[in-house]
């Protein structure tokens, strides 16, 4: 297939009809390819992004595969690049990417006994699940939490009453942290050997929308989200696999080396079963913190590592799309566009660096606490995104040197001492203050903002910046007066502050070999954020895919 870059179409020219969009893209090919629109056989979106530079301008930008008739490009790919080489336009290139496929097992090596163990349902266990399943394999998933339906009565249970239970909240269940959060795919890596489109269209395949494959900052929502991971279970159990709730990883038992069983424990009964295996992926969240003890005292090798604490910054969604589209035909950018979303990054003068994280827009800001008298936040949104209520993280990196110890699992001793601090600033719902107390270290604050504030969870105007780190709030302060330069408003004394975010990534990186495995356990795979690997929904499934691509080569080859 030949790809064009760099096709460019006016917003609104375009505007919300897929059609339409599809006909003036195929009229572009064909004048960049110099041929006629019925000579393309086939056109793929690719990507497409926004470049608002131009605020009267707004242009959609796109890449775009393009299949032509052989009697324009020839037959095979030598006469297809010839043709591309006479256009001399360095923005059509031949395709050269392939679709990922997922080998089979041979059923003779597949041991029906010792059936693969994954240990949490979030993106990288689930889709680690899927891809042994589509090998042949019929895995077992362990997840502490409860399925989707009975987690969403848990977690609203909770946001109206403050009754946590800590098996079954927002880190932990069906589908993991990520499905409780704007449920955003976009990602800093590459896609070397289509492992992203492969997740991106494994989302589409059970019920995400379409545009997700090809849109520069790909949404779902957790609404959404929800319904994809029940599809994805049900499709599992289809063929043969197991979900087993309610089911806290205890331990493993090996030999030689090598392992031979996982425990759990029943959440409900107490009573402690072991499953017999010897491949068990390890995609346990960055939430598990009872785990990693688990993992210490089995003297797996872990070691301490730099993550990002801070707080959530709330702002009229309209403030931000003003900023961002300009305020012409702005109620028209909007509902082409949808709301916008920024990211922000400064170096602050103390040597930290400053940045949005996870920024959420028309969402919430959430109380996603899993432990008693311990309290964190995080952004969620629903898929239409239309709360009228923008949220961002905003952290400051912290390294091993800031942890109180230098125990491997210091980092997680001072996750806990930050979220102590926050649950006791307003008497265990989210403290939240205005930027103008923040930033006047106001020590009796009130929290009075004419700006909209959406939580879910109950919240009270508290001192927030008492809670973090004195460098963490230097550095948040002098950032928001930076971002106040790019986006004018941002820097409001009105703008809503609330901590504390302290669960950017783990604390913690689960060594591994160059097969994926523990360096002292054969066949026990860490893998996705919680063995810190991963960052988010899409790289932490891209793990789990190639953990389980390992296993699967593993198993071929023996």
């Amino acid at each position: 297939m030949i790809r064009i870059n760099q096709i460019k179409l006016p917003i609104f020219e375009v505007g919300t009809d897929s059609k339409k969009e599809k006909e003036l893209l195929s009229r572009k090919a064909a004048s960049v390819l110099k041929c006629r629109t019925k000579d393309l056989r086939k056109l793929i979106i690719l990507k497409r992004s926004i470049d608002a530079r131009d605020k009267n301008d707004i242009h959609f930008v796109y890449s775009v595969n393009v299949r032509l008739h052989d009697s324009v490009s020839g037959p095979s790919a030598e006469t297809e690049q010839a043709y591309i080489s006479s256009l001399r336009n360095k923005n059509v290139i031949q395709e050269t990417k392939k679709p990922l496929v997922i080998p089979a097992t041979d059923p003779d090596k597949i041991n029906s006994d010792l059936r693969p163990v994954i240990i949490g349902s979030g993106p990288c266990g689930f889709f680690a699940a899927l891809v042994l399943t589509e090998s042949g394999f019929k895995p077992i998933i362990l997840e502490r939490g409860q399925n989707e339906a009975e987690r969403r009565k848990k977690t609203e249970l909770f946001f109206e009453t403050g009754k946590l239970d800590p098996d079954c909240n927002i880190q932990f269940g069906e589908g993991g942290a990520g499905t409780f959060s704007d449920g955003k795919l976009n990602t800093g890596i590459k896609d070397q050997g289509g492992f992203i489109d492969y997740t991106l269209r494994t989302f589409v395949r059970f019920g995400a929308d379409e545009h997700i494959i090809y849109d520069q900052k790909p949404h779902v929502g957790t609404d959404v989200l929800c319904d994809i991971v029940k599809n994805i279970r049900l499709y599992i159990e289809e063929h043969g696999g197991s979900y087993i709730f309610g089911a806290r990883f205890d331990g493993i038992e090996t030999e030689d080396n090598a392992l031979k069983s996982v425990y759990y424990t029943d959440v409900r009964s107490g009573k402690r079963h072991s499953i017999m295996t010897d491949t068990a992926v390890l995609a346990i969240g960055h939430s598990a913190r009872d785990t990693y003890e688990i993992l210490k005292d089995l003297d797996i090798d872990m070691e301490a590592k730099a993550f990002a604490v801070g707080v959530r910054v709330q702002h009229p969604q309209e403030l931000i799309d003003k900023a961002l589209y300009g305020e012409n035909r702005l109620s028209e950018k909007q509902e082409i566009l949808g709301p916008a979303a920024y990211k922000l990054t400064h170096s602050a003068k103390n040597g930290r660096n400053v940045y949005s994280f996870c920024m959420c827009p028309g969402g919430y800001v959430v109380n996603s606490s899993s432990e008693a008298d311990r309290l964190c936040i995080n952004g969620m949104s629903y898929n239409k995104r239309d709360s009228g209520t923008a949220n961002s993280a905003l952290i400051v990196n912290v390294t091993p040197d800031d942890f109180p110890s230098d125990d491997v699992l210091a980092g997680t001793e001072f996750q806990r001492e930050l979220e102590s601090k926050a649950y006791s600033a307003a008497g265990g719902v989210i403290p939240y203050e205005t930027y103008k107390e923040f930033k006047n270290s106001e020590k009796s604050p009130l929290g009075i903002s004419e700006f909209k504030s959406c939580f879910l969870g109950y919240s009270a105007a508290a001192d927030v910046r008492a809670i973090l780190p004195d460098y963490a709030a230097e550095a948040i302060d002098e950032g928001i007066e930076a971002f106040g330069h790019n986006i004018k408003g941002f820097d409001s004394p009105d703008t809503l502050i609330a901590g504390i975010e302290a669960r950017s990534s783990s604390p913690v990186r689960i060594l591994r070999n160059e097969e994926r495995c523990a360096l002292k356990v054969n066949g026990l795979y860490p893998a996705g954020e919680g063995a810190g690997y991963a960052g988010g929904i899409t790289s932490a499934a891209v793990d789990g895919i190639r953990t389980a691509l390992s296993i699967i080569n593993r198993i071929n080859n023996i």
